[in-house]
């Protein structure tokens, strides 16, 4: 009995020494000022004939093919970087893309291994003094090409790059950069294994003044495009992400929104960016489309939960109008970017959506009273 219990205690030692050999993700740390600002890009799905062998499968394949080729062609894209660029100056030394850097639909992995520098390069040269901290969106690299392997292969070393740091501990894809005071934590809602990414980088930040929880998707419901896609992990991110007032910025839907949700831990904003070049300087102000969740849901096209799995449905029900402080759709798709203002007191969103230097709306997303 006693060579049982050793040989068992001996086992669970060996186990934990082997558990704590490896190694636990970290944020890269960057000196920065008490008080800055930084560019946000949200889709910009870079695209061109050169990354594409075969002509696509669907007719919708075929329009966004040429929606993509014609913004990038026509110089629409290009325009909005432009001013992106003149409007960061005096910013923080870094550009945060939120997801869905390229078109993707490629049809082998090194083709989409080339659509990834090439989007990296183009970015560098309208922002040659910034780094790009960008995260994975649903379009970069699929169908064609095996997912998970190009992006770990071509995409993680351009980040990785970025960051400064060839060996630096990412958890999957996910990462976190913490700039002087401040926690930017990249989640990857691919990574549906590493849930627990972002309690770990906010435990190890305990004195993290603002914390930025960076994603593609949604984490609440908002596009009628696909209205239940959220993050899947949004029931253990919200409560954690509003108990450490983070605030959410992410894209996907090629709209602008604005929501604060409130539940028993807190309150959490989130702003969605839209920065596709197919509607640059649309002249007017943001256009107000939807003013609740219940708005939102009962102007749902029908056809589209047919579409959708029960999880899906099921993301949707898990919601209720009374959640919501706010929740603000706007109309038109208008594309720019936004200028995050950060001070001790404030984080404010300057949005951008044309070139006369001057933002079309101001988003309070936290304020400490």
């Amino acid at each position: 009995m006693k060579v049982k219990n050793l040989l068992f205690t001996v086992v669970i030692i060996l186990l934990a020494g082997c558990a704590s050999t490896t190694p636990m993700p970290e944020a890269v740390k960057m000196s920065g000022e008490a008080e800055y600002k930084v560019t946000v890009l949200g889709d910009i799905h870079y695209d061109g004939p050169q990354y594409h062998e075969s002509e696509p499968l669907t007719a919708n394949g075929k329009r966004e093919r040429e929606r993509n080729f014609s913004q990038w062609r026509d110089g629409r894209s290009a325009k909005v970087l432009l001013t992106a660029s003149k409007e960061s100056r005096n910013t923080a030394p870094f550009v945060i893309q939120l997801g869905d850097i390229t078109q993707g639909d490629c049809d082998n992995s090194t083709l989409q291994g080339a659509m990834y520098r090439g989007a990296f390069e183009v970015l560098h040269r309208f922002f040659p003094d910034k780094k790009i901290f960008a995260l994975r969106g649903n379009h970069d690299g699929r169908r064609k090409v095996m997912f998970n392997d190009c992006v770990h292969n071509h995409f993680v070393p351009l980040l990785k790059k970025e960051l400064g740091d060839e060996n630096i501990r990412m958890q999957g894809t996910n990462y976190a950069v913490r700039y002087g005071k401040d926690l930017y934590i990249f989640y990857d809602y691919n990574e549906k294994s590493e849930g627990d990414f972002t309690r770990k980088m906010i435990e190890s930040n305990p004195d993290a003044r603002h914390i930025f929880f960076l994603t593609h998707l949604p984490i609440f419901p908002c596009s009628t495009g696909n209205p239940g896609w959220v993050v899947p992990q949004f029931k253990e991110l919200i409560p954690l992400l509003a108990k450490h007032k983070a605030i959410v910025l992410c894209a996907h839907t090629h709209f602008w929104g604005t929501f604060v949700y409130k539940c028993a831990e807190g309150t959490l904003p989130q702003l969605i960016v839209s920065s596709m070049g197919n509607n640059w300087e649309p002249g007017a102000p943001l256009k107000e489309r939807y003013n609740s969740y219940a708005q939102w849901k009962a102007n749902i096209n029908p056809k589209y939960y047919g579409k959708y799995n029960q999880w899906s449905i099921d993301n949707l029900k898990f919601f209720k109008d009374s959640d919501f402080i706010h929740y603000q759709s706007y109309m038109s798709n208008p594309s720019g970017f936004v200028k995050l203002e950060v001070t001790d007191s404030k984080v404010i969103a300057r949005i951008y959506t044309n070139s006369n230097g001057v933002p079309v709306k101001s988003v309070v997303l936290k304020e400490n009273k």
